[in-house]
């Protein structure tokens, strides 16, 4: 796959975690396969997967577990 950008790297197939919304609330969406270019690092996601990702925001699949981590504000102080 070419990437949209014009890079001269053909774009990799990789699995990846990425983070949703459903209802305000975040959800962690796993072994998501998405291009990426090497070269800009712009990402598409291919129809099959976009169509995962639409089935779980609707509440059609159960999830296999939780996820629990801290949240940081970027805009609630300085380092």
């Amino acid at each position: 796959m070419e990437c949209p950008n014009g890079c001269k790297v053909p774009m990799q197939e990789k699995k990846v975690e990425k983070i949703f919304h459903r209802n305000n609330k975040p959800i962690v969406i796993g072994d998501l396969n998405i291009y990426q270019c090497m070269e800009c690092g712009h990402e598409s996601i291919p129809v099959s997967s976009a169509k995962t990702v639409e089935g779980i925001l609707k509440g059609n699949m159960k999830p296999s577990g939780q996820f629990n981590a801290e949240l940081y504000e970027a805009s609630a102080g300085k380092i």
